[in-house]
């Protein structure tokens, strides 16, 4: 019997008792401590799990949301190329009730009703890509999704997605399409691109009806001048020549605004005799300043290259606008005219080619030099009512200096006179290269056999009479149908050909003349044509003409034209 068991217990028992005691209490705080973190763990779980459920609950009523409602078409295809999910747009157009009727279907199965097999060949490759790839790729395409009954605009665009590595779901890769519509923008792309060719067109139109007449005045006016008159009758004449060529440029500057406009208008580069321009324009406008009682000064610097490579037809054309618009608005006083050079520099390393015109002239308003470059736009229309112009002509210049690589601008003092000044990048052209001789028309050709063709008796008329001063007698035809009868029966060494003419026109004409035999397959046939829009000339190329013509004729063209294609033996020096 022990000594507890007596109820005695001895010293160490007791001791032992209360390591024993002590000891259990320690593990009933540990196991009650470990009760509260467990119960605290389960507790934060269930509360994280409630939070996670909100939140995709939350992001899942986002998304579909955003599936509803989007108006664009949203799909995603997995790395197998199958359905996902994707936009309700997609359903709404195709008419599909449910996504569950395509979902898992490959692209395949799901675009074959609206694409054909070609299509359905590039998709292929695209999807291919930019799965491999990661990249993105875009295809533009009129599609009928069937439910309107009409095909619409989508530029589609195919995005690769991959999944996040250790994500756990078991995704690779797949590719995210987005359709966006622009039908409505195709739509008004193409309406102002058919009213842009209707313009277009109109202005053909209307160009040839209004150089049709102008050739006949020009025409007769330049026939007048070479017979005996009197001095009021070449006073009237030359008053019709310069009213006449008044209205021509207005014509012109609208033409070559629509061109530009258009962007149609091209540059033409080649090697040109710039100090010969320069002689050109100061002999033609010093008779117009002593008319007007103004001094031109007229300079040029030593340094200024004498050949240089460029537009020698634009270059003209801005520098005499310039020089137009100086004497216009320049009642008293002077205007100077300088051409110099100005260093280069790395994008213009021949320097640039520099004119300015200086006048004494109204000036403008700093206000109104804002308006000065666009177009339709006159300043001061009251107090130069007088003055005669489209207000085009600054905007065509300044837009003629920007597509030949250089600028226009102006300095002026309102009241005191104006600067505008040009710079053209400098191009040197080949110094060796002879410059071309003005056509003086001095010869004649009295063996030629010549075919005039147009539906204008007038025109005829006033072409007969301009080669009847190079001593030709020439065929003539007012239809397209009679040039190729009487091509039949003649042999002729030039046909001049109008483009526009009723029944058969004049493309139609050359085609069968052309088709006559080996002598009408090679003789040169020229166009002559009012239709001066941009493209003219290589239109009538690729329809077997020789060369254009532009009406109103005038000698030097012709003269120029009959001296390049007659053969030489008939050409005689008078």
């Amino acid at each position: 019997m022990t000594s507890l068991e007596k109820g005695d217990p001895s010293s160490d028992e007791i001791k032992e008792l209360k390591l024993r005691n002590t000891k259990l209490a320690r593990e009933l705080r540990i196991t009650k401590d470990y009760l509260v973190k467990v119960t605290r763990t389960v507790d934060a779980k269930e509360t994280l799990g409630k939070v996670l459920a909100a939140a995709n609950a939350k992001q899942k009523a986002y998304t579909t949301m955003l599936l509803e409602s989007c108006p664009n078409i949203i799909l995603l295809l997995d790395d197998d190329g199958r359905l996902v999910l994707g936009t309700n747009m997609f359903l709404t157009l195709t008419g599909i009730p449910n996504f569950d009727y395509i979902r898992d279907k490959t692209w395949e199965e799901i675009f074959s009703p609206y694409l054909s097999g070609e299509e359905l060949e590039e998709l292929n490759g695209i999807l291919k890509s930019v799965s491999r790839d990661q990249n993105i790729q875009r295809m533009d395409k009129w599609i009928d999704f069937g439910r309107n009954g009409e095909s619409r605009y989508y530029s589609v665009e195919f995005t690769g997605i991959s999944g996040a590595q250790g994500s756990g779901a078991g995704i690779k890769s797949g590719v995210l399409a987005v359709f966006l519509d622009l039908t409505d923008i195709m739509r008004e792309k193409h309406r102002a691109e058919a009213a842009n060719n209707a313009k277009s067109d109109f202005l053909a139109v209307m160009s040839h009806e209004i150089r049709t007449p102008m050739n006949a005045i020009l025409g007769l006016n330049e026939i007048l001048s070479r017979t005996d008159l009197t001095d009021i009758q070449s006073k009237y004449l030359k008053d019709i020549r310069k009213s006449a060529r008044s209205l021509l440029t207005i014509i012109n500057d609208i033409l070559d605004f629509s061109k530009i406009e258009a962007g149609k208008l091209e540059i033409i580069d080649s090697d040109y005799n710039l100090r010969a321009l320069l002689d050109n324009l100061h002999s033609m406008f010093k008779i117009l300043f002593e008319g007007k009682n103004l001094e031109l000064c007229f300079t040029t610097a030593s340094d200024l290259p004498e050949t240089v490579h460029g537009d020698e037809n634009r270059t003209r054309q801005v520098l005499t606008n310039i020089l137009s618009n100086a004497l216009k608005y320049t009642p008293k006083g002077r205007v100077e005219f300088s051409a110099f050079m100005e260093p280069g520099d790395e994008s213009c390393p021949d320097g640039m080619l520099c004119f300015d015109v200086k006048d004494t002239g109204i000036g403008i308003r700093e206000e109104d030099r804002e308006k000065l470059f666009k177009p339709f736009e006159q300043l001061d229309t009251r107090k130069n009512r007088n003055v005669v112009g489209t207000g085009l002509g600054l905007a065509i210049c300044f837009r003629l200096c920007q597509l030949m690589g250089g600028n226009l601008s102006l300095k002026s003092e309102y009241g005191k006179g104006s600067v505008f000044s040009v710079t053209i990048p400098n191009v040197p052209g080949d110094s060796n290269q002879a410059a071309p001789q003005e056509e003086t028309g001095d010869f004649s050709a009295p063996d030629a056999k010549i075919l005039t063709v147009d539906d204008i008796e007038i025109n005829l008329e006033v072409c007969s009479a301009m080669l009847a001063a190079f001593d030709i007698k020439a065929d003539m035809a007012q239809s397209g149908r009679d040039a190729v009868e009487l091509a039949e029966r003649n042999s002729y060494d030039i046909i001049f050909m109008d483009h526009m003419m009723p029944e058969m026109d004049g493309l139609e004409a050359t085609a069968l003349i052309r088709s006559l035999g080996e002598h009408y397959a090679k003789i040169p046939i020229i166009a002559l044509t009012a239709n001066v829009i941009g493209g003219a000339e290589q239109m009538f190329i690729e329809h077997k003409f020789s060369g254009l013509l532009s009406k109103p004729i005038e000698f030097a063209s012709l003269a120029q034209c009959l001296r390049q294609w007659l053969p030489p033996e008939l050409i005689k020096k008078r």
